[in-house]
């Protein structure tokens, strides 16, 4: 692809995918921690027991353009690095005016959190609160000085905000900017604030990706293998949807063996592989890789497993402040049509 058709950037985290070994567990203190209403549970119908489905849930922040969600681990996970340092770290926007209110949520339902804590280590200056779920995932509230346009207009009823912020582990900083320079038109924050082991990635209209230097991979995110379904979802725009595709396809291998349920690889296998495209587990995702033989996900050279998602505005500017997700469905079924899909479909006939 030309550099003058180069997509535009990733806009905001659209949703993010943990392990949990207690999905009930998880549930209920994502209820309390973050004010989410509950959602069924995915998988735990007959049907799906007998085709070994796997259990999941997914929940919604306010009108459902952002969510979060859990599948359930096939063995235990491992230990946490401790509150507030280990990783990787999902973080939620909160009002700076709102902290004591949110500490007060935590400690009333027994939620381990550390104290707000002022910073400027990640590219932006604002208040943290970290905390953890039962599996000891991490978490952060991050309420910034300066609120990114659209960051609190889909909140929960206990005002916690949009996705703000996923903090990741990288063994070479360099070929992690690298990375998402050329697939995700992400450009590092160079500002003295930030520190040399640390890479900030400012997304376009709101939050940011961070990596911390690491001498390894992180074993609680080793993309889907072995852990099940672990994922980021970047939110870019409708129009620029299949060209980063495009560039993926062109630029990185397809992995040769596709594992999304948790088996079929060692974890220092899964350590080792290169960055590349794979089958997203979803079933557009199935779909579009029997009718394209090309994965709609793709991995890290960390090992961290993310797909595309896409978005319209809602606003008169066109801003993605606050958007519409599009269904991957009606994207599946419009880029068969196009010339690229046509020429990749007759290539499978």
């Amino acid at each position: 692809m030309a550099d003058e058709h180069r997509p535009g950037p990733v806009h905001w985290i659209d949703h993010f995918v943990v392990g949990t070994n207690d999905m009930g567990a998880w549930i209920d203190w994502a209820v309390h921690a973050i004010g989410v209403e509950r959602s069924p549970i995915g998988g735990l119908t007959t049907a799906a027991r007998k085709t070994n489905r796997n259990i999941n849930c997914f929940l919604t922040i306010g009108d459902g353009s952002c969510h979060f969600g859990a599948f359930l681990q096939p063995e235990a996970l491992p230990p946490s690095a401790g509150l507030g340092k280990g990783t990787p770290r999902n973080g939620f926007y909160i009002r700076p005016k709102e902290i004591d209110e949110h500490v007060r949520r935590l400690d009333a339902h027994g939620i381990p959190h550390t104290a707000p804590r002022h910073h400027t280590d990640e590219g932006e200056p604002g208040t943290a609160i970290y905390f953890q779920d039962p599996d000891e995932n991490e978490y952060e509230f991050w309420a910034p000085d300066q609120m990114p346009d659209g960051a609190m207009e889909v909140c929960t009823a206990a005002n916690v905000g949009r996705i703000s912020s996923l903090v990741l582990a990288s063994r070479d900083l360099q070929r992690t900017a690298a990375f998402f320079a050329e697939f995700c038109s992400l450009e590092p924050d160079t500002s003295d604030q930030v520190p040399e082991d640390t890479l900030v990635l400012p997304l376009a209209t709101g939050g940011r990706i961070v990596f911390k230097l690491t001498p390894e991979v992180d074993q609680r995110s080793l993309g889907h293998r072995p852990r099940n379904f672990l994922h980021t979802a970047l939110l870019v725009r409708s129009e620029d949807y299949f060209a980063h595709y495009e560039r993926l396809w062109d630029g990185l291998p397809e992995e040769e063996q596709d594992g999304v349920d948790g088996s079929g690889i060692a974890a220092e296998e899964e350590a080792d592989l290169p960055a590349r495209t794979g089958l997203h587990g979803s079933p557009a995702g199935r779909r579009w890789k029997a009718t394209f033989s090309r994965g709609d996900g793709f991995y890290d050279w960390d090992t961290h497993a993310f797909h595309f998602f896409s978005g319209t505005s809602v606003r008169a500017d066109g801003s993605l402040a606050v958007y519409k997700p599009i269904d991957p469905e009606d994207f599946l079924r419009e880029f068969a049509e196009t010339p690229l899909g046509k020429s990749m479909a007759n290539v499978q006939a």
